[in-house]
C-alpha cells in the first residue's frame, strides 16, 4: 500500500502505466479471483498482463472492469497523478489546476474529479453521535433578496460533533431545498444518530422539531458564540469553496459537500487518503457521465 503525500516518493513508485495497473491488480485480486459473469474462481493469464481469463466461461476481464476506472479516457498514470494531487493537497485542487498540472483538458479533469467526489460519499450508517450541534446556512454570493431567501442562494444543513474536551469531531453537510421543519428533520435523521444529544438555535423549525424529537435542546445563538464549533465549520467551508474552487453551481453543491466532509473527517489520516480512495473506486460500479447526472438529480 502506498502511504504518504510526498510527490517525489509517489513519482518513484508510479513511473509507468504498468505500475498503476499492477497496483490496481493488488487491490482487485489481492485475495481471490472471481469471474463477474459466472462466479468461477479459477483463471489464467488474459490477453494483457492486467487481464484475467476465466477458466469457466473464458471471459477476459480487465482489472478496471466493473470499477470507477472503467471508461476513463486518459492514460492510467495521468489518472493516478490526478488522484494523488486531489488527495495530497490539504484543500484539494480546482479542475483547472488539475488539468494544467497533469496535461489534460479541463473537461477531462472535471469529469474525473466528479468520479472521485462520488467515491468520497460516506456510508449511510456512518452517523454523528454524542454531543452534536446542528444549524443551517446559505451558500452564494451577494443577493438583493433580504432575509433567509433561497431565491438566489442554496440552503445547507450543517452538523458538528463536539467532543468532551471541546475539540471538534466529525461533521456532516447536506444540500437542502429549504429551512422547513420536515426538510431539517430528514437531514437530522440521515446524518445524526438517534442517541445523540442535539443542540440547535431557536429557529422556529427547530422549535417545532423539539416537540417531536426529545433529544433536541434549543439554545439561543447569541451571534454564533453559543455554537462556536459549528459556526467555525460553516465559515471554513465557505472559505474553502471561494479560495480553492472559486465557483460551485447549485446542481453540484452536493459533490463539494461530500469532498469537504470526507477531507475533514479524515484530517488525521491524510497519508492514507490516496490508497483509501483507490480502494473505494475499485469497489464501486462505473461512474459514466449519465450516472453522475443521475446522482446530481437525486441529490438536488
Amino acid at each position: 500500500m502506498f502511504k504518504g503525500i510526498n510527490a517525489i516518493e509517489f513519482s518513484k513508485r508510479f513511473k509507468t502505466n504498468e505500475d498503476c495497473y499492477r497496483y490496481l491488480m493488488s487491490i482487485k485480486w489481492n485475495k481471490d479471483f472471481e469471474c463477474s459473469r459466472c462466479g468461477c474462481k479459477e483463471s489464467h493469464k488474459g490477453r494483457l498482463f492486467y487481464y484475467r481469463r476465466c477458466k469457466g466461461c473464458s471471459y477476459d476481464e480487465s482489472v478496471t472492469a466493473n470499477t470507477v476506472f472503467h471508461g476513463v479516457k486518459m492514460p492510467m498514470l495521468k489518472a493516478f497523478h490526478m488522484l494523488f494531487r486531489i488527495t495530497s493537497k490539504k484543500k484539494g485542487m480546482s479542475t483547472i489546476e488539475l488539468g494544467t498540472e497533469v496535461g489534460v483538458q479541463q473537461k477531462t479533469a472535471w469529469l474525473f474529479k466528479r468520479k472521485v467526489q462520488a467515491a468520497m460519499k460516506k456510508d449511510k450508517d456512518d452517523k454523528l453521535d454524542g454531543n452534536v450541534e446542528v444549524d443551517e446556512t446559505l451558500i452564494g454570493g451577494y443577493s438583493t433578496f433580504k432575509g433567509r431567501s433561497t431565491e438566489t442562494k442554496e440552503a445547507l444543513f450543517v452538523a458538528v460533533e463536539v467532543l468532551p474536551d471541546g475539540r471538534t469531531g466529525n461533521i456532516a453537510l447536506q444540500h437542502i431545498e429549504s429551512f422547513k421543519a420536515d426538510e431539517l428533520k430528514y437531514a437530522i435523521k440521515g446524518h445524526v444518530s438517534a442517541d445523540a444529544l442535539i443542540k440547535t438555535d431557536a429557529h422556529r423549525s427547530y422549535q417545532k422539531l423539539a416537540k417531536e424529537l426529545k433529544n433536541i435542546t434549543i439554545s439561543y445563538s447569541e451571534k454564533g458564540t453559543a455554537m462556536e464549533a459549528l459556526h467555525k465549520q460553516i465559515m471554513q467551508f465557505k472559505n474553502w469553496l471561494r479560495g480553492t474552487h472559486h465557483h460551485c453551481s447549485s446542481e453540484y453543491l452536493f459533490a463539494y459537500t461530500s469532498e469537504y466532509e470526507y477531507r475533514f473527517n479524515r484530517r488525521n489520516k491524510r497519508k492514507n487518503l490516496f490508497n483509501d480512495i483507490l480502494v473505494r473506486m475499485m469497489h464501486q460500479i462505473p461512474h459514466p457521465y449519465n450516472y453522475l447526472k443521475t446522482l446530481c438529480v437525486y441529490n438536488t
